[in-house]
């Protein structure tokens, strides 16, 4: 089975200051549900994160339990605002910035150079998609476990689910899900 699982809870789920999108760790209730998790799902065979710290902290119980190491995947949450810009910011202080943005549902845009389009965004998940397709043969009697985020998981559901192709709609639709049907800190679903 392939179990995809947004991280724990963060800082930054929480308005604490981030540093960069990168860097943002758990909180002490997030390093308590990464523990429940391993609790909750059978044994690991293979655990894919993101590069982002807090997909590992939250795979690491599992990871001790199940004696293996983590593979990195481009798997990391939609960095659409700079993050030179949201250094050290805040999720309120981000607001006009994540406001302005999304206003535009223009799926080319991109804020900076060290930012991603929603094209861009949307590729990376077509990517991932297609690498879970090769590999489900393989995990019909194995677990692989991949630890992602709540934009990527979103984008994920929209695309291998519902088949949308890239669109502004698909982007306001996106959009919508991420501020009524989010997927929650510590989320999973199981793709087969």
């Amino acid at each position: 089975m392939i179990y995809l699982i947004r991280h724990a809870q963060s800082v930054a789920n929480v308005n604490g200051r981030s540093v960069s999108h990168a860097s943002i760790e758990l909180t002490e209730q997030g390093m308590l549900q990464a523990e429940q998790l391993a609790q909750q799902l059978p044994q690991a065979h293979r655990i894919f994160i993101s590069p982002f710290l807090r997909t590992l902290q939250t795979a690491r119980p599992l990871l001790l339990r199940d004696h293996l190491q983590p593979e990195v995947f481009e798997i990391q949450e939609f960095s659409y605002l700079s993050d030179a810009k949201c250094q050290n910011t805040t999720l309120e202080e981000r607001k006009p910035f994540v406001d302005a943005y999304w206003a535009q549902a223009n799926p080319n845009y991109r804020d900076a150079e060290d930012a991603e389009s929603f094209v861009d965004f949307y590729q990376r998940v077509i990517d991932f998609t297609m690498e879970l397709n090769r590999l489900r043969d393989r995990y019909q009697n194995q677990n692989l476990m991949v630890f992602s985020h709540g934009q990527f998981l979103t984008l994920f559901k929209l695309i291998a689910f519902e088949h949308r192709a890239l669109s502004r709609d698909l982007m306001n639709e996106f959009r919508s899900r991420m501020l009524f049907e989010p997927v929650k800190n510590a989320e999973f679903f199981i793709y087969s």
